[in-house]
């Protein structure tokens, strides 16, 4: 009897155990699939990855290049199997072959002008024309900024034994977007470092975590369907960061016998004296000189060669107010060429010699709460027609406080370290930088608004959303695009002096269509096949 007791009994214990475990099992796909329903989406690139788009997503840096022959404005751009522009590097390096890495984002890259046209490729004819032997690598993609180039360069840039390092970050590290590149970057590794992070519920509970931590305790970004983007804006790196990613990267340089030399962008606004009470990226600009004393290496400051070469009109040097055309590139091959030979390179390797920079000296005095940039490559790594999207049509340059999302009622979800703000739909191709709220036009497509301007508006159908609507002056310069995620209407506004133009349409899949367009010809209806 006690034997049958005893059987009864482990029987009973099996039936409990078992039945504890389905009904945790039900409890946990029961809460898996809430949570599925809810969202909790990490930041991933939902960009299709096509001709007509330079950026595609990147499993360690959010966005990167894939290689191919891509739209880039009113040219093309080829991208060789290492992610970079231009012809691939040799492998292994020539011996006796000296190399030059450019790393930066769209001005370096080169947004809107030829391979060929781009200030890498410049600087390699003037530097063989002096009889080096040198390759000059364009590693600048669109939008990266120090914390998205210091992996480029652990994953790819030190193996290829650059000579000398010359560095263009910094208009996308002083954006004023979203979300802070670090805590979107941090959330990436997390997500491939962490099976658990697979399970939605998992992400729920860890940005519940996070979120309860509070200020800049907060590092996990996630994404619900009621999510709003963040009313206010803060830096994509924070002033100190960046001067502690350039310390860094110029530090590892030396460690591996490869010189430093950085390199500052300008902008159309800058060249003709726009902001005489200065602007909010002027810490960014004094940082890199600081931080080039520090270290005994070269700045190579192009602003007073393209005043120098304007004869009062910038616009040459410039293919939309950000970005340098190919005699803006060659202004800034000029100035580079100049310092090199001034330091005395390649004899003087221009090993960078200080010691850590202090960053706690740096101090981000002008720095005011703005906009979002409204073409920022952050705006794709949410929102796939599910997920709470920002607004297309509500984003207003000109007004205090950023727009807000139609139809969004919840901030839960949305996990930031810094403050951010909404941000409506960029475009890979589209310009990296908006200038800060005290020196910024109000212009939300990043034109240039002084003088009168005119209406242009249309609509576009068939082909594959999204599409780029892409408005050329007469010789090619883009004076203005927008991006839409649907076929629909657009209105955009064109400079006065430009009276007539050409639209160009490109579609997900790359195909484009043109129509020509001017105040007097009315609406443009563009159909892609």
């Amino acid at each position: 009897m006690k034997r049958a007791g005893r059987r009864a009994s482990r029987r009973s214990l099996r039936f409990r155990l078992v039945a504890s475990t389905v009904v945790l099992v039900v409890i946990a796909a029961m809460l898996e699939q809430g949570a599925r329903l809810v969202g909790a989406e990490f930041p991933e690139w939902r960009l299709t990855d096509a001709a007509g788009v330079v950026m595609t997503g990147h499993p360690t840096r959010l966005w990167g290049l894939s290689p191919g022959v891509k739209q880039n404005g009113g040219v093309v751009a080829n991208i060789n199997a290492l992610g970079m522009r231009g012809a691939p590097p040799e492998d292994p390096k020539p011996p006796g072959k000296l190399r030059v890495l450019v790393v930066g984002d769209s001005t370096f890259f080169g947004h809107g002008v030829s391979d060929d046209e781009t200030f890498p490729a410049q600087l390699q004819a003037r530097l063989r024309a002096e009889g080096l032997e040198v390759d000059v690598l364009n590693a600048g993609v669109p939008g990266y900024s120090t914390e998205q180039t210091r992996i480029q360069l652990d994953e790819e840039g030190w193996a290829l034994a650059p000579d000398l390092l010359i560095v263009g970050n910094l208009w996308s590290d002083n954006n004023v977007d979203s979300f802070r590149d670090e805590d979107l970057l941090r959330t990436a590794r997390a997500r491939e470092e962490n099976p658990l992070f697979a399970s939605y519920f998992f992400r729920l509970l860890a940005t519940a975590v996070d979120q309860a931590r509070g200020g800049d305790g907060a590092r996990l970004v996630t994404w619900t369907r009621k999510s709003q983007w963040p009313e206010k804006g803060g830096r994509r790196v924070s002033l100190r960061r960046y001067g502690e990613n350039l310390d860094t990267i110029a530090r590892e340089a030396a460690s591996r016998g490869i010189g430093t030399a950085f390199i500052s962008p300008c902008n159309s606004g800058l060249v003709v004296g726009k902001y005489p009470d200065g602007a909010s990226w002027d810490v960014f600009f004094s940082a890199q000189r600081t931080i080039a004393a520090h270290h005994g290496v070269p700045l190579m400051e192009t602003l007073p060669a393209l005043r120098a070469a304007t004869m009062g009109d910038p616009t040459p040097l410039f293919v939309d107010i950000m970005h340098p055309s190919a005699l803006g590139h060659a202004v800034f091959a000029e100035v580079a060429d100049t310092a090199l030979r001034e330091a005395g390179w390649p004899t003087n390797r221009l090993l960078a010699s200080g010691g850590v920079f202090p960053v706690e000296t740096l101090n981000d005095s002008r720095f005011g709460i703005g906009h979002a940039n409204p073409r920022s490559p952050q705006r794709n790594l949410f929102g796939d027609g599910e997920l709470g999207a920002p607004p297309k049509d509500d984003y207003q340059p000109d007004q205090g406080t950023p727009a807000r999302p139609k139809g969004a009622d919840s901030t839960s979800g949305a996990s930031t370290g810094a403050p951010g703000a909404a941000t409506t739909g960029p475009d890979a191709t589209a310009p990296d930088v908006t200038p800060p709220p005290d020196a910024r036009a109000p212009d939300a497509q990043g034109t240039d608004t002084t003088g009168p301007r005119w209406a242009l508006s249309g609509s576009v159908g068939g082909g594959r959303a999204p599409y780029r609507v892409d408005v050329h002056a007469p010789g090619g310069a883009i004076v203005t695009s927008v991006r839409l995620d649907a076929a629909g209407p657009f209105d955009v506004r064109v400079r006065g002096d430009v009276t007539a133009v050409d639209i160009v349409v490109t579609d997900a899949l790359g195909v484009t269509r043109t129509t020509p367009g001017g105040p007097e010809r009315g609406p443009v209806d563009i159909k892609l096949p």
